[in-house]
């Protein structure tokens, strides 16, 4: 899909309900031979019971910094669901009230946006979208009981991490991704390959599980270069992974850096032989943003997507309705509704603080009766035990807080566009 704006995000103000009383009708006695007036006394005024605490929840997406250019369409997914929601009648009889925030790809500047949003009240983030962004930012919200759920977070060190319940993912670990993408090359008759990759806990851990999966399939890793998160100039990084001829590159790259990393290796002529690239730059517009013409065409890669079934077919005809240029879906906006609807279905069995929240995670995503949607939330509140079925898939949480069954994409490179060439489920 091409490089696009998303809807801007709108906040939903609770509505305050007001006090409101009476006063009975006065009856007067006849009073016989007195000169005092009659006593007369009002009924006591009735003031209706106080509205309870509406549910308020955060988006943290990169706004800015890398992974700017993908950050309002994940974004716009949780708002779909937030408008879902509210159409339904909200939780407690009152809207969810969303507020946005940007995390950046950064610790430092999620950080001042996690502490401003759990001013505002915030007792669930979306978010965040990096997993070094996440990790930077989870002491600071376990310490202040709020929720994060995170659509993206795809690094193994997430899962070993006790999070006391105040953390989930509704992307998976990519232990599978890596076996995914190795799986791809050795389909496609790749025998050698050589990675380029962020230095980070996404780049290090998505670099290592395909390298492991792809030498255990029979390949060779001729070398793996990672480049720094902060680097400005990659032209030697860029030199290093292609000594050896490898038969592929592997780039696990995000939009930003990643044009730096492939206008030296176009220059290099390292683009005349195949690229397979990962999560990070599906729908990202490569081919424009770096100026490379048509020069990726052809280039395969892999992200976590969703399964078929009645939950994804509603979710992208309503996502198609509310993206500006009339698109389906977007790279990690279905987990970015799952997320925020299954903090709503457990604030709506639980109660809409920070704690109850988490206490109610992971049944929200398995046992009871299967549905989707809004319709969950409104059966959770009557009492019914869901389980709810993603825009992602069956988003069925462990006590980790690890989704157990996932949906990987094989994607390809038109243009500005990465249309799915097929999809590979992965069940619990």
């Amino acid at each position: 899909m091409k490089n696009r704006k998303a809807l801007a995000l709108i906040a939903i103000l609770a509505l305050v309900a007001a006090a409101c009383g009476g006063t009975a009708d006065v009856v007067e006695e006849e009073v016989v031979e007195t000169t005092e007036a009659p006593a007369t006394t009002a009924a006591p005024t009735t003031t209706a019971a106080p509205a309870a605490d509406p549910l308020v929840l955060a988006s943290l997406m990169p706004l800015s910094g890398d992974l700017a250019s993908l950050g309002p369409g994940i974004a716009l997914g949780a708002a779909l669901a937030i408008e879902q929601i509210n159409a339904a009648g909200g939780i407690n009889g009152q809207p969810v009230v969303l507020i946005e925030g940007d995390s950046g790809c950064d610790g430092a500047v999620a950080l001042t946006s996690l502490n401003d949003v759990v001013a505002q009240g915030a007792q669930g983030v979306m978010g965040a979208a990096c997993s070094g962004t996440s990790l930077a930012i989870l002491d600071t919200a376990i310490a202040a009981e709020v929720v994060m759920v995170s659509p993206s977070n795809t690094s193994p060190q997430f899962t070993k991490l006790d999070t006391k319940g105040f953390y989930a993912r509704t992307a998976p670990s990519d232990l599978l991704q890596g076996g995914v993408l190795a799986s791809l090359l050795i389909e496609d008759g790749i025998t050698t390959i050589s990675i380029i990759s962020r230095a980070d806990s996404y780049g290090r851990g998505l670099a290592e599980a395909t390298a492991a999966n792809f030498e255990a399939a029979g390949g060779t890793v001729k070398t793996i270069v990672y480049h720094a998160v902060d680097a400005t100039e990659f032209a030697s990084e860029v030199t290093a992974v292609g000594k050896g001829s490898p038969e592929a590159i592997v780039g696990i790259l995000f939009p930003e850096t990643g044009c730096g990393v492939l206008q030296p290796a176009y220059e290099q002529g390292l683009l005349d032989i195949p690229w397979y690239m990962t999560d990070g730059v599906k729908d990202a517009g490569l081919n424009s943003a770096c100026g490379l013409g048509n020069a990726l065409d052809g280039m395969k890669g892999t992200a976590p997507g969703s399964a078929a079934g009645a939950a994804k077919d509603a979710f992208e005809a309503a996502y198609a309705q509310v993206s500006a240029d009339g698109s389906p879906t977007f790279i990690f906006a279905p987990q970015a509704y799952d997320a925020v609807m299954l903090m709503a279905i457990s604030a709506a069995a639980n109660g809409v603080t920070g704690p109850a929240i988490a206490a109610g995670l992971v049944e929200a995503s398995s046992g009871g009766t299967k549905c989707i949607g809004a319709e969950c939330v409104t059966l959770a509140a009557a009492g019914e035990d869901v389980d709810y079925v993603g825009a992602s898939g069956e988003v069925e949480l462990d006590e980790s807080g690890d989704p157990t069954a996932s949906t990987y994409d094989i994607w390809t490179t038109e243009g500005d566009t990465n249309p799915v060439l097929k999809s590979v489920d992965f069940g619990s």
